[in-house]
């Protein structure tokens, strides 16, 4: 590549890495398009059906789709389950999920242990008083 065709890249603000033996270079993130293709397929497929079977009512109340409107979904098809969805990614929002099932269960236990106790509580003075009369 010319010094030209790096400046012009840098300019449109894409990362460019000299090196003399480029496979050394490592980068700290996958690059998204080649670790998240799966990702990017998905999301095409799920845009695809809500286009052809007109269900982007919970996006657009309109019969209409504007740019602005297509894009927005996309994106939110991109983003959902990532590190950049306000969730949390998949992995996160199944630990999220795991925790508040563990929560759950233990929350039932204990009212369950609370209501066995007051039910001893209640049967012990039920007999003491029968004992007394």
């Amino acid at each position: 590549m010319s010094q030209e065709d790096i400046k012009q890249l840098r300019d449109n603000e894409l990362c460019v890495v000299e090196a003399s033996d480029p496979s050394k270079v490592k980068f700290i993130d996958p690059i998204p398009s080649a670790s998240q293709r799966g990702k990017i397929d998905q999301a095409a497929i799920q845009l695809s059906r809500i286009l052809l079977n007109g269900t982007w009512g919970h996006y657009q109340n309109t019969n209409m789709l504007s740019r602005s409107d297509f894009a927005r979904i996309y994106v939110d098809m991109l983003i959902s389950g990532t590190a950049l969805d306000s969730q949390g990614d998949t992995a996160e929002q199944e630990q999220r999920l795991i925790t508040n099932a563990r929560r759950s269960e233990l929350e039932k236990l204990a009212r369950e242990d609370a209501r066995a106790e007051r039910a001893a509580k209640k049967a012990a003075q039920s007999s003491t008083e029968k004992g007394k009369a």
